[in-house]
């Protein structure tokens, strides 16, 4: 676990000293990294340490508080480990997606034996 300071208005946001990831800031994440990739600073499986960096500093000034390198890096993990799960579920028989909603679907049939396994 990493700890990060925060004034004392954000820890009563966040309830601790850790950093805590909102959704504004894990979809700034994402977005930052999608304009990464797609001006090729993603020349292999990861991306450029300067893609990090530009994370880091625009999620600190937007947000006001210090994210470090180390913050994006388990946040990322996090994000694949839990898209991870999600395509593995997607796939199953009797599972699928609503693009609407951006969550999984699945029947009660199929759900009850996803269960019992």
């Amino acid at each position: 676990m990493f700890f990060v300071e925060m004034s004392s208005t954000q820890n009563e946001k966040c309830k601790g000293k850790h950093f805590t990831w909102s959704k504004p800031m894990s979809h700034m994440l994402l977005e930052i990294l999608v304009e990464e990739a797609l001006k090729e600073s993603k020349p292999s499986s990861t991306f450029k340490a300067e893609s990090f960096v530009k994370v880091t500093t625009e999620i600190s000034q937007k947000f006001n508080l210090q994210c470090d390198l180390k913050h994006v890096d388990n946040h990322l993990k996090t994000v694949k480990k839990e898209w991870g799960i999600i395509t593995k579920l997607k796939n199953k028989n009797g599972f699928g997606w609503d693009d609407c909603l951006k969550m999984i679907t699945v029947s009660k049939d199929a759900y009850d034996e996803e269960v019992k396994v």
